[in-house]
């Protein structure tokens, strides 16, 4: 048989009827003679089920939403990887959001419509619709991303992140600072609390803030524009790739300034200089998440879970001069 067989070729081939099949792949009662011929032809054939069809069939599926604001991100890549490097047993469906919290809102619908067992949730910021639909929700979530009292959460330590940052930069004893963000309406851990620290820090020490976002293309014309008539030694952004668009702009301007990045991407040691970077491990930040996953749906916590992921600011040539 070269084609992949069905549950109706197995009933075929060990002569019993096809809800004895199902019952056999359910882990129903079935004889111990039917069992072993039916696991000699599972055997056989290398049959495997279709686990997103039987799941949908069974009172607990194995099926995950998950919900994720942009794939091109680095950050939510390495996460993804991380909840598919401790996944057994589950399948995860996947939606790219783009960034609209329209489509994020009417994914989470069409999830639940879809019968899966909980949600994942990449999030850059909660709408008050998106918030009332989860809090009306019988489905165990998990959000990442947004410090959301009442949700089961991980979040980055973005506060913790800033501070360190602006202890580091007062030691390279900048004249000139260019803050290059994203709106904080948009993504309040990135854009605010990351930044809380920074801006402390920078009190007494002239620096310009620029609004961009976190395309690199759009933060190179943004820091293009504000270095064409002003010109900094320093260069702080919200994550490393608004940082390296920075680089090329200074670069086409002839301008030396030092850098400084959020993330753990390829772009801290492939640029020149490698750049200095507040490192978080998003990678480890989705297993964390599928644990926490798990716990919340398998055990049902009588309260909300926190969990803040760390990090530690790596030194690299941009900041050496």
């Amino acid at each position: 048989m070269n084609k992949k067989i069905t549950i109706n070729d197995i009933a075929t081939l060990a002569n019993v009827a096809k809800s004895t099949v199902s019952r056999y792949l359910n882990g129903g009662s079935v004889s111990v003679h039917t069992r072993a011929k039916i696991d000699d032809i599972v055997a056989k054939y290398n049959y495997t089920p279709n686990t997103f069809a039987q799941s949908l069939k069974q009172q607990t599926n194995h099926t995950i939403g998950v919900i994720v604001p942009r794939l091109d991100s680095i950050a939510q890549s390495d996460m993804l990887r991380g909840l598919d490097e401790l996944n057994k047993d589950d399948t995860f469906l996947i939606i790219n959001v783009y960034q609209d919290s329209a489509r994020e809102l009417a994914a989470i619908e069409k999830l639940h419509s879809q019968n899966v067992s909980g949600l994942i949730i990449l999030t850059a910021n909660l709408t008050d619709d998106i918030r009332s639909i989860l809090e009306a929700s019988e489905l165990p979530t998990v959000i990442q991303g947004q410090d959301e009292p009442g949700f089961n959460r991980i979040i980055m330590n973005d506060i913790n992140a800033g501070n360190v940052v602006g202890d580091y930069l007062k030691t390279l004893a900048p004249r000139n600072v260019l803050l290059l963000n994203v709106d904080d309406r948009l993504d309040r851990a990135v854009g605010h609390d990351r930044f809380v620290g920074i801006k402390s820090a920078l009190s007494d020490i002239p620096h310009k803030e620029i609004i961009t976002d976190f395309n690199m293309t759009d933060a190179k014309e943004a820091a293009k524009l504000a270095m064409a008539n002003e010109t900094f030694d320093l260069v702080i952004g919200a994550t490393d790739r608004i940082v390296v668009g920075a680089m090329q702009a200074a670069f086409s301007l002839k301008q030396q300034p030092r850098y400084i990045g959020f993330g753990q991407s390829f772009f801290s040691e492939t640029v020149s200089p490698n750049l200095t970077s507040f490192e978080f491990s998003y990678f480890e930040t989705g297993k964390a998440l599928y644990r926490l996953f798990l716990k919340v749906r398998d055990n049902t916590p009588a309260k909300a879970q926190r969990i803040v992921i760390d990090g530690h600011l790596v030194i690299r040539d941009s900041t050496i001069l």
